[in-house]
């Protein structure tokens, strides 16, 4: 199954790939993995029907390769709108439906007057009055859709347009209003968007149901923080593919603040994702392995506050392996995909500390790969002071360990405040594909 020659072979750069090709582009999202990357690990390290798992699984980019390949992949993420996204990638429709669901939003769109935007807060900041009105109308008509799947696929059309015709610049990762002038001359008519839009979607979305419409086993899709114990059988998964979150939304990828301006139009915005997210609360990590000790004492030298926050994330981030090494079978692989980004200048050795970090497994191999075409900024400004920026993270380093030793017991160390995120009460066992309830003893 693994073979390492042949990985060694590999142009991981694939610069000639477009990484929002296909069922991929569907939604944008920050920091994908690399479409090719995900199908190139997934192909060497698992099999046909093996269970392979992303604790991180952001928008589905591990979710849709996996569903292509025939493998049952499970994913979990904290961000609803990344959830939706992914959970939209595993259930593709043909044409049929779409214009059926088409149709029927024209129709209610036609039927259902003025309609109440939502209240949330900045709504009319972020949004013209004639604008709010269009989108509460185009809502509305998409929530009288019957059908569950379809009616998701709508949503994430509609997630697209609510960023389109919002007061945002478009090309930023952050909330950042656009300029007086060119607020000014910003008119967008949502109903056109969304009609352009809803074409786009669809016509990729049947292309990946003729490519994907014999595959027999679905993924499944959980909102769950990995910090917390996972809702899996232990020792049940073949392989975990994932991403971690860089840890620094304040400079580096602000998912929460990517998601917002959606999540409140769908509804769904509930907490500051970035203060949920690895590293949003603060705590300490009384004992990091040799590599992060060093790093963090090196930070502490130039500003102790940043060090503390570092740690929080590198605490949490311990948490995360605890669990994912739990589920890992002895024998399957656990590969990361991560970039070392700087924190007052000081790089942070993420492929290094996630060795020292996960005992039970060897590493196999690491592979640098040039990041060419990846959603995030190339240069971000620690001190946050204008003008001054520095380098992030222009390289991926993708780490293969194998686990060779039984997980060792070590209850995570949570906080109050993300226990919140501990909702679900039911475990998915890959053998007996369905969910079955916890015990007692493991909730």
């Amino acid at each position: 199954m693994l073979s390492l020659e042949a990985l060694r072979s590999v142009d991981w750069t694939f610069r000639e790939v477009r990484a929002k090709e296909g069922i991929h582009g569907l939604h944008s999202y920050p920091a994908m993995m690399a479409p090719p990357v995900a199908r190139t690990l997934l192909e060497h390290l698992s099999h046909p029907h093996d269970t392979v798992l992303d604790p991180f699984c952001g928008s589905g980019t591990v979710i849709a390769e996996a569903m292509r390949l025939h493998r049952f992949a499970i994913g979990l993420d904290i961000n609803p709108l990344a959830l939706l996204i992914a959970r939209v990638k595993a259930n593709p429709l043909p044409m049929e439906k779409l214009e059926q669901a088409y149709e029927h939003i024209q129709e209610q769109q036609r039927q259902l007057g003025q309609v109440e935007p939502p209240q949330f807060a900045n709504i009319d900041y972020w949004f013209k009055p004639e604008v709010q009105q269009q989108l509460a109308v185009l809502k509305a008509a998409i929530d009288t859709l019957d059908d569950e799947p379809l009616k998701e696929f709508c949503l994430v059309v509609f997630s697209r347009v609510v960023r389109e015709v919002s007061n945002t610049r478009p090309s930023e990762f952050k909330l950042f209003r656009l300029p007086p002038e060119k607020l000014r001359q910003h008119c967008p008519d949502a109903f056109a968007v969304f009609r352009e839009r809803f074409w786009e979607c669809a016509t990729v979305m049947h292309q990946w149901w003729e490519e994907t419409k014999d595959v027999a086993v679905r993924p499944r899709l959980l909102l769950h923080d990995t910090r917390q114990s996972l809702p899996l059988e232990p020792e049940s998964v073949d392989l975990v593919l994932t991403s971690p979150p860089y840890g620094d939304a304040r400079t580096t990828v602000a998912y929460g603040q990517f998601s917002r301006l959606s999540l409140q139009w769908l509804g769904l915005w509930q907490e500051d994702l970035d203060r949920l997210s690895l590293g949003g609360t603060p705590r300490s990590f009384p004992s990091p392995p040799p590599t992060l000790s060093t790093v963090l004492d090196a930070i502490a030298q130039r500003d102790a506050k940043r060090a503390k926050e570092v740690a929080a994330f590198y605490a949490d981030l311990n948490d995360c392996l605890r669990n994912i090494a739990a589920v890992t079978k002895e024998g399957g692989y656990a590969v990361f995909v991560v970039a070392n980004r700087k924190v007052k200048g000081v790089v942070l050795p993420t492929d290094k500390v996630i060795a020292e970090l996960l005992p039970e497994f060897d590493v196999v191999a690491t592979f640098v790969r040039e990041i060419p075409h990846k959603r995030m900024p190339l240069r971000n400004s620690p001190s946050n002071i204008p003008g001054e920026t520095d380098t992030t993270m222009l390289a991926e380093h993708i780490v293969i360990l194998r686990k060779v030793r039984p997980t060792r017991a070590s209850p995570p160390m949570v906080t109050a405040g993300q226990l919140r995120l501990l909702e679900r009460r039911t475990c998915y066992s890959p053998t007996k594909r369905k969910f079955i309830a916890l015990d007692s003893k493991n909730r």
